[in-house]
């Protein structure tokens, strides 16, 4: 079963992380190990200390096998979602 959060802030953003990374028995080490970080970064971000790095995050939550996905603002220009698709180089939607 897929389930979906609105997620507004960092600190937000970590706790899933945590809870998640909770529910696979992983400790901080171990969750670092997989995602390329440190125990310092892994508890920062869980904190929600807004300064970690973005492309961290990123890392670390497609190893604990979180998607994030962004919702774009309704009625964009056709062109604009014409070079977001090639940009991200696939079909929107």
């Amino acid at each position: 079963m897929q389930v979906k959060f609105k997620v507004r802030n960092i600190k937000q953003l970590g706790a899933i992380s945590k809870l998640v990374r909770q529910s696979q028995s992983l400790v901080q080490e171990t969750a670092g190990l997989l995602s390329g970080n440190g125990l310092t970064f892994i508890s920062q971000f869980e904190n929600g200390i807004e300064t970690v790095e973005i492309g961290r995050v990123l890392n670390l939550l497609e190893q604990l096998g979180i998607d994030l996905e962004i919702n774009l603002p309704p009625n964009l220009p056709e062109k604009t979602i014409d070079k977001l698709k090639k940009l991200l180089n696939m079909d929107a939607g």
